[in-house]
């Protein structure tokens, strides 16, 4: 354990070193990722985060649960009170989803089990974002986002359908521990919870970004490293490749969530898996939906939709079962170091 503290020390100090000695590189990237949380992130996932944190700390959760509960019982083997938090995760936004499951976990309408299940599937980058942001703003093409936000949903979907099976199947029968909390009280917090996660989004964006400007990360990388300047910031991805992308979430985000993670005792190597598994049902779905859905090549701006960058995509998955391998054997490593 403290051969892993040291080194932790030694890569944080040889950053904080970088960024000094860099610091003009580094402060126009942290510029841009400013820029690009305030154009982007902010304005989009802030007012839907306020909204649905003040659903699930209200009885108006229980009212969504009561009425579409049976949706999250027979397609995914869990209870009615988790429907809110899969709707608005998979709506919402990257965040949501883990953010919500923590809600319904801390508050012990769940309990372990459910909410690492949940955190495997739950997990989307919203309908704002997807078809918005990357669809209409930077592929110019609101069909486009909507093809991508469909197959990261059914990827979603699909991966929470073959999860509920992983338990024995038993009546979920409602329940919610959720005591009556005002309408003034529920805004308080539920704006309180939102701002500190959007404010946490962007300080994490603007840390990879001002990285990002100092190594120049290649472009086939940067999506796997920070979804919103790497997939907002180019628009020659393929679709197929765009969705993978979009599914995976970037390690940006995964590094948000690593406190909802944590307090779940779930593995973080656990929960790549499952990214990894998602961007790889997103990248065969987009293409599926392509063939049901022909969009015409000449609505993008040098995007080539109909072509697969094989090279590119084998570096990017090569790179991240290397950091998939060093996060398992680093478990391992600790595991024996306890015992």
């Amino acid at each position: 354990m403290k051969r892993k503290n040291v080194l932790t020390l030694v890569i944080l100090i040889a950053v904080a070193g970088i960024l000094i000695i860099f610091s003009k590189d580094a402060r126009a990237g942290a510029l841009e990722g400013l820029t690009l949380s305030q154009n982007t992130i902010i304005p989009s996932l802030t007012p839907l985060l306020i909204i649905f944190f003040i659903i699930m700390k209200t009885s108006a959760k229980d009212i969504i649960a009561k009425a579409f509960g049976f949706i999250s019982v027979y397609v995914f083997n869990l209870p009615q009170v988790t429907f809110p938090a899969i709707f608005f995760g998979l709506i919402g936004g990257y965040p949501t989803g883990a953010l919500l499951t923590n809600e319904l976990f801390i508050k012990g309408e769940i309990d372990e089990k459910q909410a690492q299940r949940l955190l495997r599937f739950n997990f989307c980058g919203g309908c704002g974002f997807i078809i918005t942001a990357v669809g209409a703003a930077t592929l110019g093409s609101t069909k486009a986002g909507v093809i991508l936000f469909l197959s990261n949903v059914i990827s979603s979907v699909i991966i929470g359908l073959i999860l509920s099976f992983s338990e024995k199947r038993k009546p979920q029968s409602y329940y919610s521990y959720t005591e009556e909390t005002g309408f003034g009280d529920a805004l308080t917090a539920a704006t309180d919870s939102a701002i500190k996660s959007v404010l946490n989004i962007t300080a994490f964006i603007i840390l990879f970004s001002a990285i990002n400007k100092i190594f120049s990360i290649p472009k086939e990388l940067m999506p796997f490293i920070e979804i919103t300047g790497g997939v907002c910031g180019n628009s020659s991805y393929p679709l197929a490749q765009l969705g993978a992308y979009l599914s995976f979430g970037g390690l940006c985000i995964h590094f948000q969530l690593l406190s909802v993670i944590t307090r779940t005792k779930m593995k973080y190597y656990d929960f790549l898996f499952f990214r990894i598994l998602g961007g790889l049902l997103s990248y065969c779905i987009t293409k599926l939906l392509l063939l049901l859905i022909p969009i015409d090549v000449t609505v993008f701006s040098n995007t080539s939709i109909g072509v697969v960058q094989f090279s590119s995509v084998n570096i990017a998955l090569s790179v991240l079962m290397i950091i998939g391998c060093f996060v398992i054997i680093m478990d391992i490593s600790s595991k024996k170091k306890i015992i």
